[in-house]
């Protein structure tokens, strides 16, 4: 399932070398791990455990902090046996001995393909329990994963959205990856639409319940997400799902899309984009040093404490 490198492929400055050592279509998975915790203060390691379909399961561990390589951290996966798949996976956030977060995912590999799988741990899902679901950067997700992402030669950051593996779903009954027929699943799961979706000979069974934001009439009284307001809604903002995050600041959902209205310095949203939130640290950024859009021009300066010098 997992290469004898399995613990030493966790530093991103290996990530090429798992990407380049061979011409044909290679079937894996890297885990991506990004964190905005503080380091070594509120997570010292990033824990991946992983279980096969057999029912095996390894477990790699990286340690984060001064003359360690700062997250991402990435992890290399290769099929058991030529099982695609389930495999389940669990990223955990650790101080010491104690686990202070936690996130889990369920996917399966995608044939010649080399895919991505995201397993952020974030501060907001410190302590926060999600039922039978996980924590991720958006909030409470499904365990399933279906949206593996392509890898493009650099591991996805917190606040990326890194481009997706499939167009849409395929003729078959299971998505076939990144080759596209353009055509709706033969049997999908059940929707509120008087139609066998699940192909068990019954329609609309087990629906009528609690309205939920997900682009479906889960209560079937012919209305869609009925109660969100997704122009304003920031754990739905401008679409189900998309929650706003603002590390290192504030902000709200303004007309759909998610807006900084404050950052807490030395941090600024100097791209202006609210989905990272305030992404840049004008203490150290050359090119927005002390104050977005402040470039060190002189390429013997760096910036020090806010400001263009020779060296720190």
């Amino acid at each position: 399932m997992v290469s004898p490198a399995f613990v030493r492929t966790l530093p991103v400055l290996l990530m090429a070398a798992l990407v380049a050592c061979s011409a044909s279509p290679r079937t894996e998975v890297i885990v991506v791990v990004d964190t905005d915790l503080a380091i070594p203060d509120a997570i010292d390691r990033i824990a991946i455990e992983v279980t096969s379909p057999s029912g095996a399961t390894r477990e790699a561990v990286a340690v984060l902090g001064e003359g360690e390589p700062a997250p991402p951290r990435t992890l290399g996966l290769l099929p058991e046996g030529g099982a695609l798949g389930p495999y389940d996976v669990v990223a955990r956030g650790l101080l010491g001995e104690r686990e202070v977060v936690a996130r889990r995912a369920r996917f399966s590999f995608v044939p010649d393909t080399t895919a991505v799988l995201t397993m952020h741990l974030v501060t907001d899902c410190v302590g926060q329990d999600c039922g039978t679901r996980t924590c991720g950067e958006r909030g409470c997700e499904d365990v399933a994963r279906a949206d593996l992402s392509v890898w493009t030669g650099t591991p996805p950051r917190l606040g990326e959205t890194p481009p997706p593996l499939d167009a849409g779903v395929d003729a078959g009954p299971d998505d076939a990856g990144p080759e596209d027929a353009g055509e709706v699943d033969a049997c999908t799961a059940e929707i509120c639409n008087d139609a066998d979706d699940d192909c068990d000979g019954r329609a609309d069974e087990g629906l009528g319940g609690d309205e939920v934001c997900n682009g479906m009439d889960d209560d079937c009284d012919g209305t869609t997400d009925e109660g969100f307001a997704l122009q304003t809604d920031l754990e739905n903002c401008g679409e189900c799902g998309r929650r706003c995050v603002f590390r290192n600041g504030e902000g709200i959902c303004n007309a759909g899309t998610c807006t900084v209205t404050s950052c807490t310095a030395p941090f600024d949203d100097c791209d202006r984009s609210g989905d990272n939130g305030c992404e840049t640290d004008t203490t150290a950024s050359a090119s927005n040093c002390g104050a977005c859009g402040n470039v060190c021009r002189n390429p013997e300066r760096v910036c020090c404490s806010g400001t263009c010098a020779r060296g720190c």
